[in-house]
């Protein structure tokens, strides 16, 4: 099974608006890559019709060696628990420990030691009976991500995960994920944040104006973020 995202030639508009043109791109699933690009680009779009939740208007878009966008909703739900995509707030129940939140994508993720496992990749073992309003924000985060590593994840698909935190919080998370590269977990990035990609990012894919401006390693990028 190929390890990569690809998209083939896609375009993607809302509307009369087009927001990605005749776009290919191949994102290998090992290492961090971080997706950069000004604001409206196009490069979250380009991360949902990754997993599905777009569809092209034109072009393909395979993700893991499987079709995204000819696939029933069953089987990309499975596709998405091996890429879980997470969105920019943590989406944490408050009235649930921290330790309930994780284990919520399988009932028995608390029971066989999954969840625990997943908070002690991400260092919260500490935090496991706290509930999300006792928590900074950076705490939340580490826990979303646990979260996702319950399903065993091939990778993770992340969406400006360090957006709208502070300095300290938005250093937990990438230490979190410097931690999970460590462990050989794959990370597709969606991010402004340049500190992080300087910190974190194996590979960058820059999105101009609807197609892609870049395309490699971090040694070659040399454009802005915003």
């Amino acid at each position: 099974m190929t390890q990569a995202l690809v998209l083939s030639d896609v375009s993607r508009r809302f509307g009369p608006v087009p927001v990605l043109s005749h776009l290919s791109v191949e994102i290998p699933l090992r290492g961090i890559t971080f997706v950069v690009g000004k604001s409206g680009s196009g490069k979250s779009v380009l991360c949902r019709l990754g997993v599905g939740l777009l569809k092209p208007d034109a072009g393909t878009v395979t993700l893991l060696g499987e079709r995204v966008d000819t696939l029933p909703e069953r089987r990309l739900a499975a596709l998405r628990a091996q890429v879980p995509y997470l969105v920019q707030g943590p989406a944490l129940l408050d009235w649930l420990t921290l330790a309930d939140n994780v284990a919520l994508p399988d009932a028995r993720a608390k029971t066989d030691g999954r969840a625990q496992e997943a908070m002690e990749r991400v260092g919260l073992t500490a935090f496991a009976t706290r509930f999300p309003p006792e928590v900074g924000p950076g705490i939340r985060k580490r826990a979303a991500i646990a979260r996702a590593l319950v399903l065993a994840p091939r990778a993770l698909l992340l969406d400006e995960p360090t957006t709208g935190l502070d300095r300290e919080a938005a250093g937990q998370v990438n230490e979190t994920l410097a931690l999970l590269r460590a462990q050989g977990l794959a990370a597709i990035v969606v991010s402004h944040d340049f500190a992080a990609l300087e910190l974190l990012a194996d590979r960058v894919v820059e999105v101009a104006k609807g197609q892609i401006g870049y395309q490699g390693p971090k040694s070659g990028f040399s454009g802005a973020l915003s």
